[in-house]
């Protein structure tokens, strides 16, 4: 309860000098635990007069960031419309699913989340297919079955070990030719007004991992990094990595 508590505070200490808090919604995952409830979300973003994914950006984020995000995803993938399967770990609101879908237009989008009051409005999103949950694998997905898989915001806040279990499992899913994606605070994110941000404010959520050791991570297992961009976090920036499997 306490590392639990410490974890809640200290996302909100950095949320709190922008006028924003996380309340709780509910998941299965022991590794997600605080995050923006479905409920409070959507209702909040009906009053506001705005989609989810625009509340989302000018709330959490950076007005636009999602769109930004997604653009430089597909730029750097070279992927374009239509394509036959993506899959996405944790989309949570749905804001990066629903510009991915009309982007490329897949015949089935799995996706893997493990926040039980988002799923409604997830089901609702053309050619979505749930799958089963675990926090840790994608095992419902066949090796070699999609063109792309991502996700975003999630390794910031995840455990190492669950990281890598996650990266294992985007190399195996992925098809020859096709593309994995995800953003990570990498060394070059973490300049000196951003470290000293993050400690004064106690973020203890935001967890940092080596580029060039990741990159030779998936290197090992038939991925190849072809290029990169940085996309907005609170109070910093991430850096979203796109590899393509030879």
């Amino acid at each position: 309860m306490l590392v639990k508590a410490a974890i809640h505070n200290g996302v909100n200490g950095v949320l709190r000098p922008l006028g924003v808090q996380l309340v709780r919604g509910f998941s299965a995952d022991p590794a997600v635990k605080p995050f923006v409830s479905a409920k409070k979300t959507m209702t909040a973003a009906r009053r506001a007069g705005l989609s989810v994914g625009d509340y989302i950006d000018g709330r959490h984020a950076v007005p636009g960031a999602t769109a930004t995000t997604v653009d430089a995803m597909l730029r750097l993938a070279a992927l374009t419309s239509p394509v036959s399967r993506v899959c996405e770990i944790g989309p949570g609101t749905g804001r990066y699913a629903e510009r991915v879908i009309a982007e490329l237009r897949p015949e089935v989008y799995e996706i893997y989340e493990t926040a039980s009051d988002w799923l409604p409005r997830l089901r609702q999103l053309p050619h979505v297919k749930v799958q089963s949950a675990d926090g840790h694998t994608l095992g419902p997905t066949a090796a070699d079955s999609v063109d792309l898989v991502h996700a975003h915001k999630l390794f910031v806040y995840i455990p190492l070990v669950i990281t890598v279990g996650y990266l294992q499992e985007m190399a195996r899913v992925v098809r020859p030719g096709g593309a994995v994606a995800f953003d990570i605070v990498t060394e070059a994110c973490m300049d000196e007004d951003v470290t000293q941000s993050w400690v004064s404010q106690n973020a203890v959520i935001y967890s940092m991992i080596s580029r060039q050791w990741t990159i030779d991570l998936l290197r090992r297992r038939g991925l190849v990094l072809v290029g990169s961009a940085f996309v907005p976090l609170v109070g910093g920036k991430t850096e979203l990595l796109v590899f393509r499997r030879s």
